[in-house]
């Protein structure tokens, strides 16, 4: 309400795809350029980040190798980034600055048949990122948010070294199969965005003066909002994730029970503290039955409570979302008609997202949070596919 933002940019992006080099034991791949300019601006009370530019230029390389026993693969690319802030009309915070980066990113993997049914993957990565605008020249109250964001403009790249190994299981010609994959990733400076205990007016006084603990700075009248800074810190973050899907009938109806399920641990290495917002133990399946044009599936979506968080941030409690679905599909000559229906968290499970800084941050005067995760909800439509 109030404000006008506007993002105008130009994208170009040109690949080229080289033979295969026998010599080179069948060696193929591809190389490219892409080029990115956007602009940014915000007018108006919401405007936390200043009119901005961002400038990317980037050379990549990318090829694989067959191999007797399955595959090689080597890429790698290398970016000139430059981040400016131009300021803003009548909002002085927002002084002019420009940063310039040199991010080099480098990745290698191998894919292994172990049998016809077994394969065995692995890959290392080492990964830079530029930082965004508003990681840098955020400064100002970001309603969508409901919090006062601090940007860093002192931030370096951000630098990751990354391995994760999979195995999976299908047999030819059937329907059953089964994946885990296990990573790690070490960041030599993570990026986050960080609640730091302090308060601020919409106007960015510091921890107002709120007698009456209704949420509104005394002296201004603004709502006051907890303040986040983005920062760096060496993180490690490890994960496991799993996928299956077994086929219970194969036939005139098929059925089959999709099941997932993964978890992963993030923490700054240098203060032990978790790392902010990550997701907890999650599991799910879903019981699916097709038979013609005709397909149906029941499912759960289960979250475990996320009790490792950093302080300033709120714990979450657990809950499990149910969802119904059904459809059916008409191919005609031009075109494919999908009907659908679906039912979303059909218990209408009151939830709250452990990933969401909303979970934190979106909070009435009574302590009881205001952004939790839709309610039941009801889907009905049709699909045209040409």
């Amino acid at each position: 309400m109030g404000t006008v933002f506007g993002n105008k940019g130009t994208d170009f992006r040109l690949e080229a795809r080289h033979q295969k080099l026998q010599g080179l034991g069948g060696l193929e791949g591809v190389f490219g350029l892409q080029l990115d300019n956007t602009r940014f601006a915000a007018v108006g009370n919401e405007a936390f980040v200043p009119f901005t530019r961002n400038q990317q230029r980037a050379l990549f390389a990318y090829e694989e190798l067959p191999t007797s026993f399955g595959r090689l693969s080597l890429g790698g690319r290398v970016e000139s980034a430059q981040v400016q802030s131009l300021g803003a009309d009548g909002a002085p915070r927002f002084a002019p600055a420009s940063r310039r980066f040199t991010p080099r990113s480098v990745a290698a993997g191998l894919l292994i048949n172990l049998t016809p049914a077994w394969k065995l993957t692995g890959n290392v990565a080492a990964s830079e990122r530029a930082p965004r605008d508003y990681e840098l020249f955020s400064n100002g109250a970001h309603i969508a948010t409901a919090a006062y964001e601090l940007g860093n403009a002192a931030l370096q790249k951000e630098k990751s070294t990354n391995v994760d190994l999979g195995v999976s299981w299908q047999p030819p010609g059937s329907a059953h199969k089964f994946g885990l994959n296990a990573y790690v990733n070490r960041f030599r400076n993570y990026i986050g965005l960080d609640a730091t205990g302090n308060n601020r007016g919409a106007n960015g006084e510091l921890n107002p003066l709120d007698a009456n603990g209704d949420g509104v700075a005394d002296g201004s009248g603004e709502d006051i909002l907890p303040e986040f800074a983005f920062s760096a810190a060496r993180a490690r973050f490890a994960g496991l994730e799993a996928t299956g899907t077994i086929r219970l009938l194969q036939g005139k109806d098929v059925v089959d029970v999709d099941l997932r399920a993964d978890i992963v641990r993030a923490r700054n290495t240098a203060t032990g503290q978790p790392i902010a917002r990550i997701a907890p133990l999650r599991l799910g399946a879903k019981l699916s039955w097709a038979q013609g044009p005709w397909s149906a599936f029941a499912g759960f979506d289960y979250n475990a409570s996320q009790e490792r968080v950093p302080a300033f941030t709120r714990v979450t409690t657990g809950y499990t979302l149910v969802n119904l679905g059904a459809s059916y599909q008409l191919k005609l000559p031009l075109v494919t008609l999908l009907w659908f229906a679906k039912v979303d968290n059909l218990t209408d499970k009151l939830a709250y997202s452990a990933t969401s800084v909303l979970t934190t941050t979106a909070i009435n005067a009574d302590g009881v949070q205001k952004a939790p995760l839709p309610g039941r909800s009801v889907r009905v439509g049709l699909q045209a596919s040409f």
